[in-house]
């Protein structure tokens, strides 16, 4: 089976993420609304047997940034689109493009005829008219995340819905789609894609409603296929497409069943005209030069891990997030920190868009981490970390001193030897998705208990923290979000930090190091003890504003 990497690649209005895999000429695949490339991963997995898949994240959807224009059109994508496989270096290939992708793709073949040697457009909507501004605001509600968490409940029902009635909104006898319901798995990945593009969400959705595709079909000159399978809700607009067809172009209706149609697809593939050149990734350090916020993977020995730079020069300063959450959490922190240094911020393994480990536990976390800062080839490093993070911070430098100058913790926790399996048992408890959704709930309300107590789990007076909670809407959406990803490994991070003896690692940590404190607050209460076992330590009370951390923090690494 094709192993599916993953990638980013800088283009004028910020980056687009892509999966890959395979070898061969180059396919590129395009996906729906509000999917991502994952739609895409089982595709590249078949046909990477005898082609380079390229499944791209379309501007505003999965990793991908969305486009700068306040109600970007199809052709505002389809340039985007252009541009992207100039960067890639894809300049001839075989395109396919599933419903908004569709419409996507014949715009970019109707405008560049010649980098288009096969396109294949799978339900395409040729309405004949627009749709209605009263028909978009139903069809597409806005995204916005609430403190309560309630929006979870709603944005799942209509995932539910999406796959119930067409449109989704008008629910009768009459719109009900006669297709299976998919399985919980599935339904939780189609939530994902919708909560990773959050308010971004009714961008090409939006564009592609918007747009009349007919026009650009007279515009073909290079092979084209309008396709699309008996069972899907557009099938009928095969009967819509005008005639003639341009010579270029052809018709195929597909049977419902998957096999029928990945064997007329490859068939299809195979007859097209491509370039025999082998393509290949562009560097995954190219954007180390750019002073600008961006993303890449590292490739480790257990997989791939994503992470966030910003800034450049001066020390490398290494950024170690809460578990369970993401880099993401960092991103208020990071770009006040990196105007004028490096600052690095991976998701952590299992978490995010980074692979897991096979065996997870604080030394092999280390491992990894070290393995990141080889590749980075960063020299020296100063370390920041936050809440359980911090583990894996005094463990880097506890055992591997030559790596780490300078160390600041914010929220080290020392468990207790008796109360360690405790944690362990009840701090990251097993999530699996169900058909009512009721799993994203109980990460909603993990996020927001762990503002009230310390364990979140513990319901006693004497676990209230005394700190200003952090409530909003939008950090806790994100961190969510980086859980959804990574269901079956969210809790491993925080299982090796909370099982591991760090009272212990601590004492062997000789940089210079500062620690965040809360008085009173019993997260903190790990602080204060492990102050008194470390070398060369100082405590700062905790500001509650970034700006001001930020502040301290430059101080310090100075």
């Amino acid at each position: 089976m094709t192993a599916i990497l993953k990638g980013f690649v800088g283009v004028p209005h910020g980056q687009v993420h892509f999966r890959y895999g395979g070898r061969g000429p180059a396919v590129v695949m395009l996906h729906d609304s509000p999917r991502s490339s994952v739609l895409h991963a089982s595709n590249i997995e078949w046909l990477g047997e005898h082609f380079t898949v390229i499944a791209l994240d379309t501007p505003g959807y999965g990793n991908s940034t969305p486009l700068p224009q306040a109600q970007p059109e199809i052709a505002d994508f389809a340039a985007a689109l252009e541009t992207t496989l100039t960067a890639l270096g894809i300049e001839r290939c075989a395109l396919y493009g599933f419903h908004t992708g569709s419409k996507i793709a014949l715009q970019f073949a109707a405008d560049h005829p010649e980098r288009a040697a096969l396109t294949i457009l799978d339900g395409l909507a040729l309405p004949p008219q627009p749709a209605s501004p009263d028909y978009l605001r139903q069809y597409l509600m806005p995204f916005e995340p609430v403190a309560d968490g309630s929006h979870l409940v709603r944005q799942w029902s209509k995932v539910l819905d999406f796959h119930r009635w067409f449109p989704w909104f008008a629910k009768s006898a009459a719109t009900r789609m006669a297709l299976d319901l998919p399985d919980d798995l599935d339904l939780h990945e189609y939530a994902t894609d919708m909560f990773m593009a959050g308010r971004h969400w009714t961008g090409a959705y939006a564009a592609a409603l918007r747009h009349l595709a007919a026009p650009n079909i007279p515009r073909l000159r290079s092979r084209t296929v309008f396709m699309s399978r008996e069972d899907d809700v557009l099938y009928g607009f095969l009967d819509a497409l005008p005639q003639p067809l341009p010579a270029s172009c052809s018709v195929e209706r597909i049977p419902p069943q998957t096999p029928a149609w990945r064997t007329r697809l490859l068939e299809l593939l195979r007859q097209a005209d491509l370039p025999r050149t082998q393509w290949q990734p562009p560097r995954a350090f190219a954007a180390l030069a750019s002073r600008d916020e961006r993303q890449t993977y590292v490739d480790l020995v257990h997989g791939q891990i994503r992470v966030r730079l910003r800034g450049s020069g001066g020390v490398p300063l290494l950024m170690l997030h809460d578990a369970p959450g993401g880099s993401c959490s960092l991103n208020p922190l990071a770009t006040a920190l990196g105007q004028d240094r490096l600052t690095i911020a991976p998701d952590l393994p299992g978490l995010g868009e980074s692979h897991p480990l096979p065996y997870p536990s604080l030394g092999s976390y280390v491992t990894a981490l070290t393995e990141l800062l080889e590749q980075l080839d960063c020299g020296s490093v100063d370390v920041f970390a936050e809440g359980l993070g911090t583990c894996f911070a005094v463990a880097l430098a506890a055992h591997h001193p030559q790596l780490v100058r300078r160390l600041a913790l914010d929220g080290l926790p020392l468990v207790r030897s008796k109360e360690r399996r405790l944690y362990a048992r009840h701090y990251c408890p097993p999530l699996v998705p169900d058909r009512h959704g009721t799993h994203l709930l109980r990460i909603w309300h993990q996020l927001r208990d762990a503002e009230a107590s310390w364990p979140w789990f513990d319901r006693s007076a004497a676990a209230a923290r005394t700190h200003e909670p952090d409530l909003d809407p939008e950090r806790m959406h994100a961190n969510l979000v980086e859980i959804m990803k990574r269901l079956p490994s969210y809790g491993d991070a925080a299982r090796a930090a909370l099982e591991a003896a760090v009272r212990d690692i601590v004492k062997g940590v000789r940089q210079p190091a500062l620690l965040f404190d809360c008085a009173d607050d019993v997260r903190y209460a790990g602080t204060r003890r492990a102050a008194r076992h470390m070398a060369d330590t100082r405590t700062q009370p905790r500001p509650a504003d970034v700006a001001t951390r930020a502040e301290i923090l430059t101080e310090f690494f100075a």
